[in-house]
């Protein structure tokens, strides 16, 4: 396990080294979250160099102050990440809220360093986000979409039978693996309490309700400032629907775009080879 100290926190971080190969750097979802999930891609990317970080008050990585809880923070920590790991060149993913912070670095940062970006779920538009979210729910059973709806009205999202229900929802739009997914709630619940409060302050209560302070985030329409090699992917049942990320996908010019079958949210975990194959594919061709 390595630990880096930036001016704010100490940060959790993990590394692959293979010379001679352009790194990537794998940004985790959230906020708040951690990189776990990603950390098993290191084995299906054995000819690569890899970084992936536990962002700040996530996961390992040491606590950080209630006022850095924001995106200027994030850019921040992850500039001087790179700095410190000496990386001049790299590939930069994001998946879900790492799309996020991947696409606020690159337009952020002057002179960054990004050869190619690369959009997981992606995350650009928190109005679209809940609209999407809302037509999902409306799919639901009956009494689970009436449950959803009364408890976000009376502010009982800590209610039991919201969490229930909002399981319901987590498997078909977000992990279509019941044990995996009772799993990845646990392992949040019990090991990252501060990364909960962060989730909680900037996005909200769950998935489809961004009532933190991310809820009027939209970049849509700097999508067409990126500039470099862009690949776009998400699930077939993902919350972040085909539909939006499409949209997304036509504002940059040149961009590929893959939908996963029989995938949702978390589809780097359901269907890895897929997931794998198509980033592959992607940094051949532009590195050729």
């Amino acid at each position: 396990m390595s630990y880096i100290q930036t001016k704010e926190t100490k940060v959790f971080y993990e590394r692959q080294v293979v010379k001679g190969s352009t790194p990537l750097l794998l940004l985790h979802g959230g906020p708040g979250g951690d990189s776990r999930n990603l950390r098993k891609l290191f084995d299906l990317f054995p000819d690569r160099t890899l970084y992936t970080y536990d962002q700040g008050g996530g996961g390992r990585s040491g606590k950080i102050p209630p006022n850095k809880r924001n995106i200027v923070y994030f850019v921040q920590e992850l500039k001087e990440l790179i700095a410190l790991w000496k990386l001049d060149r790299f590939h930069l993913f994001g998946g879900s809220w790492g799309t996020t912070l991947a696409l606020e670095y690159y337009l952020r940062v002057k002179n960054n360093g990004v050869q190619s970006l690369l959009f997981s779920s992606p995350m650009f538009s928190a109005p679209l986000w809940e609209q999407d979210a809302h037509r999902l729910i409306k799919k639901l059973p009956n009494k689970t979409r009436k449950i959803i709806q009364y408890c976000h009205e009376i502010g009982a999202t800590d209610a039991k039978v919201y969490q229930e229900a909002m399981q319901v929802f987590y498997l078909k739009h977000v992990l279509r693996d019941r044990k995996k997914l009772l799993a990845m709630m646990h392992k949040k619940a019990k090991n990252n309490p501060q990364g909960r409060e962060i989730y909680q302050y900037m996005w909200g209560a769950s998935e489809f309700s961004p009532t933190g302070t991310l809820k009027k985030y939209d970049r849509t329409r700097d999508l067409y400032k990126i500039s470099v090699p862009t690949f776009f992917s998400c699930g077939q049942y993902d919350e972040a629907t085909p539909k939006t990320v499409k949209l997304f996908h036509q504002k940059v010019k040149g961009s590929q775009f893959q939908v996963i079958a029989n995938a949702s949210h978390v589809s780097n975990v359901e269907r890895p080879k897929e997931f794998v194959k198509g980033i592959q594919t992607f940094l051949h061709e532009v590195e050729a």
